[in-house]
């Protein structure tokens, strides 16, 4: 009794599906019948009311291009160094689509609150537009709807300053910020650059190097001063040839030639000479005459010995100093002739002697020029790194003022570029696209209630089948 009285509703529920009601095919049909017409009458009269109560809607579309290719720029400073800006291509990334940023941008609650603005209107009244993205495509396509063509055009031109100039606003921005993080590392730069500045002048000061050209100057003197040691050299050597062989012919030195000429040049020591050659003459035509006792050559020789006294006092005060040869060359030798060889022998001797000073003072100049270039190769070792770290710091901080202005022309390496492929039309016809959707949602809504009832009334014998075999 108490298991008949658990199972009984499940044995009602079994009774209502299988058997239905009790009514008469006829009344049921007619149930059915009305049940249809009523659930059609209501689905029809809802999407009547829809179709008229929504009102008519204007879709303007546009679409924007995001440009595939990227730039570049390289700023290049003779003796200073380059700055150089590239901005790549957007999609060489495959995990990032600067689509889906600029997406982000193009539907944001700042973004379409600006452009409801340009319209006086509230951001719920302006709509959210829609984008679509293709893909395989730098496309992105737009489109906004509204109660007019005139409002969805302007919608859509709205919309689309707003985003340009938010993307500008957003490129200004990023450009400020990366100039003010270059500008603050220019006063580090600045400052390497005077004190590199202050360390050569330093030891410019210190040293007396102001430069590795003067270094250069040094050696290149040394070797200009060698080469004229070299010329002057070769030159006293020849001086030297010509004043020996000059010396072989006159069988004279040049200091006796200069003597000789102090004498020839002398009136009373001629006029002595003169008269001791006639002495000696007379004296030789005596002696071949007389005998060596003969009062007359006595006399000549008496004569011929006070001649020859006063000569060697005469030599003796004009020359300090006297040499029988040269008197005997005087008395003997017609020195007329030779008197320009010994002038040329002279000369030449006192030149070997101006060359050989002058090489003396060269080789002097020489050991000199040698001692402070030796002193000054470590000087010009540091010298020349000092002017290298100089040279970096002004490469690296002209770099950086260059990279500022050059970081400014490329204002699309963050955001690229972004261009109106399509622009925004004012539509011609309203968008029967709501008109269609609802229709279709009518249509199945009445395909649903007729299948529905269809298959309620072909139930009984299916349901009568599956239970009877259970």
């Amino acid at each position: 009794m108490k298991a008949s009285q658990e199972g009984y509703p499940l044995l009602w529920l079994k009774r209502a599906l299988v058997n239905g009601s009790s009514l008469p095919a006829p009344a049921r049909r007619k149930l059915y019948l009305k049940t249809v017409l009523s659930a059609l009458a209501v689905i029809w009269l809802i999407t009547g009311l829809v179709i008229v109560i929504t009102p008519t809607r204007y879709t303007c579309k546009w679409v924007l291009i995001l440009p595939g290719a990227g730039a570049g720029a390289v700023v290049s400073l003779d003796s200073l160094g380059q700055a150089s800006s590239s901005s790549s291509s957007p999609y060489l990334s495959s995990a990032i689509d600067p689509r889906e940023n600029y997406k982000a941008i193009a539907l944001s609650d700042k973004l379409l609150s600006d452009a409801a603005a340009q319209l006086n209107l509230k951001a719920s009244a302006l709509g959210t537009p829609k984008l679509k993205l293709p893909s395989q495509t730098g496309l992105m396509e737009f489109s906004i709807s509204a109660n007019s063509a005139e409002l969805a055009e302007q919608k859509a031109w709205a919309h689309y300053r707003t985003l340009q100039g938010t993307l500008s606003h957003l490129r200004i921005d990023e450009i400020h910020i990366r100039e003010n993080g270059v500008r603050m590392g220019l006063e580090s730069f600045a400052d390497k650059v005077h004190q590199s500045q202050a360390n050569i002048v330093a030891f410019q000061s210190k040293t007396g190097l102001v430069s590795l050209d003067q270094f250069k100057e040094v050696a290149v003197t040394i070797e200009h001063l060698r080469q004229s040691q070299v010329n002057l050299t070769a030159k006293l050597n020849g001086g030297l040839a010509s004043q020996q062989l000059l010396e072989a012919d006159l069988s004279l030195t040049a200091s006796q030639s200069t003597d000789l000429l102090k004498l020839k040049n002398d009136q009373l020591f001629q006029q002595l000479l003169v008269k001791y050659t006639e002495s000696t003459a007379l004296l030789v035509g005596l002696n071949g005459h007389f005998g060596e006792q003969h009062p007359q050559v006595l006399t000549a020789k008496t004569e011929q010995k006070t001649m020859l006294d006063a000569l060697h006092s005469r030599c003796q005060k004009l020359l300090m100093r006297c040499d029988p040869k040269l008197m005997l060359i005087l008395s003997v030798d017609d020195i007329d002739g030779r008197a320009e060889l010994m002038q040329k022998l002279i000369n030449i001797t006192t030149e070997n002697e101006g060359l050989s000073h002058e090489l003396a003072s060269l080789s002097t100049q020489i050991d000199e020029w040698e001692t402070r270039l030796k002193h000054s190769n470590d000087d010009a070792a540091k010298l020349e790194d000092l002017h290298r770290d100089h040279q970096l710091a002004t490469a690296v901080f002209t770099s950086a003022i260059a990279k500022i202005d050059v970081g400014k022309a490329d204002i699309f390496s963050a955001y690229p570029l972004l261009q109106l492929f399509a622009a925004p039309t004012r539509p011609e016809k309203p968008d029967k696209l709501g008109l269609i959707l609802t229709l279709v949602g009518g249509i199945a809504a009445s395909m649903m209630v007729i299948v529905g009832l269809s298959i309620l009334w072909i139930r009984k014998p299916i349901l009568q089948k599956i239970l009877t075999n259970d």
